[in-house]
């Protein structure tokens, strides 16, 4: 099982797998009830999500149906639904052998055109050609990451049919979508084995709080726990699992506060912030302190950021206007963690002299001189994490800082351009969050870890437990 961000998690993590070593023989049959925070509004991989809720609750489900030509796991980069690949004119051209005897959900077999019209509907620039076994991918300009790209989620290979909902090649095909409720059904024929529950039940856009009491009275197996609730869980009997912190949440400036005018106040707020407090207290260890944007156990090169002496940066804010010293954060008002990760860096901000509120506003509201963002990071490498934060941030807030970062580059090159980005406070990281969930009693693991890298839940891997006798 990889690494937890706390002891606390570990030990819950350790408790679950010696459970399940305990729990005999892996068995097969029954039905799996989840839920999810929010709802999917399509199946399709190709989509975009509304929101980080939706993109999550699509990784919960959608990751066991639909898969991708390659795959990342703890050791890197793998084969999947392409046995191998190789690249020529300088990484321009990429040729994928399409992996045999695949089948898709409805009985039939994966082909080479297959794939190449699934990939043509996500990026039309590109020029991909079919073979007999193969796939080829001529790209606009040389990219030497592309098979790390390929195992994005919105590249997962769903073939338009005739059926509602497309097909996959997935342990688990789409039975039923009906409004907020997903039923999935196991994929007997699928290339990597049959999974062992029958099916999968999602209650979806169900309040947290509501999930939990609902492990609690044996009504689902599997829930998204929150953070902030973790040792009360832990405390009335609840099983835990927890994928690595790699979500961030990330403080940024809007135009109007980006002045060197204003650098005192962002110097101060970010020196203000005791990351510490928000990740032991509030988030209670389940996420890691965040001086950088990249997670700490992807890139080792935290410690090396230069540090901030908070009284000076107090003293330096001190002098300025009181009208300068006010700050207003916005939050999104459906994200009520990010909501009580503002409300604490408000009262961090106000004890070293700022007057700091927070808005979550669901209508018309004034402008804030700052965003609290949610970023879910899906990249499983420093440089391309960076990278995908960067373009979600976007390039006015990037370009000040240089070069917007790029895949590829080598470790002291990342860490040299998050150093530029984050020079001058308008991008202030605070804490990576790990996605935890919340199992019930008859719930166990059959592979080597209950979370996957991408931080969903290992269905694949789930079998029952026999529910006890009365």
């Amino acid at each position: 099982m990889k690494r937890f961000a706390s002891a606390s998690l570990a030990i819950a993590s350790a408790c679950l797998f010696a459970a399940s070593a305990g729990a005999g023989r892996a068995r097969y049959g029954g039905t799996l009830h989840v839920r999810t925070a929010a709802a999917i509004a399509s199946t399709d991989p190709a989509s975009r999500a509304a929101d980080t809720a939706e993109r999550r609750a699509r990784e919960q489900t959608l990751a066991f149906v639909f898969e991708t030509l390659t795959s990342i796991d703890h050791a890197g980069l793998r084969p999947a639904l392409a046995t191998s690949w190789q690249s020529a004119s300088g990484d321009a051209r990429w040729r994928f052998r399409i992996r045999s005897g695949v089948r898709l959900h409805d009985g039939s077999i994966l082909q080479p055109w297959h794939v190449e019209t699934a990939l043509r509907r996500v990026e039309p620039d590109w020029k991909i050609a079919a073979g007999a076994e193969e796939v080829t991918i001529d790209l606009p300009a040389p990219q030497a990451d592309l098979p790390w790209t390929l195992a994005r989620r919105q590249f997962a290979i769903a073939v338009q049919g005739g059926a509602r909902d497309p097909l996959g090649t997935g342990p688990f095909r789409i039975d039923r979508l009906d409004g907020r409720r997903l039923t999935l059904r196991a994929h007997d024929g699928c290339w990597t084995g049959r999974p062992f529950v029958d099916a999968i039940d999602v209650d979806m856009g169900q309040p947290i709080a509501d999930g939990v009491a609902a492990l609690e009275r044996g009504r689902v197996d599997v829930a998204p726990a929150p953070q902030t609730d973790l040792r009360r869980l832990t405390q009335r009997g609840l099983r835990t699992i927890a994928s690595q912190p790699r979500d961030v949440f990330v403080l940024v400036f809007e135009p109007h506060r980006t002045e060197g005018g204003d650098a005192p106040v962002r110097r101060a707020l970010a020196a203000a912030i005791d990351r510490s407090a928000i990740c032991t207290v509030l988030l209670q260890s389940a996420c890691d302190p965040a001086p950088t944007l990249v997670p700490r156990w992807l890139s080792g090169y935290a410690p090396l950021m230069p540090s901030v002496d908070r009284a000076a940066a107090r003293a330096a804010a001190a002098p300025l206007p009181a009208a300068r010293r006010a700050l207003t954060i916005r939050v999104e008002p459906t994200d009520p963690i990010a909501r009580a990760v503002a409300d604490r860096i408000a009262v961090d901000g106000r004890e070293t002299g700022l007057a700091v509120t927070v808005q979550a506003p669901t209508g018309l509201a004034p402008r804030p001189d700052a965003r609290l963002l949610h970023l879910a990071v899906e990249e499983m490498t420093a440089d391309r994490v960076l990278a995908e934060i960067a373009t979600a941030l976007g390039a006015r807030v990037v370009a000040p800082s240089g070069a917007a970062p790029a895949p590829g580059l080598p470790l002291d090159a990342v860490y040299r351009a998050e150093r530029a980005l984050l020079a001058s406070d308008v991008v202030v990281p605070i804490v990576h969050v790990a996605s935890v969930y919340g199992i019930g009693e008859r719930v166990e693991f059959a592979g080597p870890s209950a979370v996957l890298p991408s931080g969903a839940w290992d269905a694949a891997n789930v079998w029952l437990r026999p529910e006890r006798q009365p």
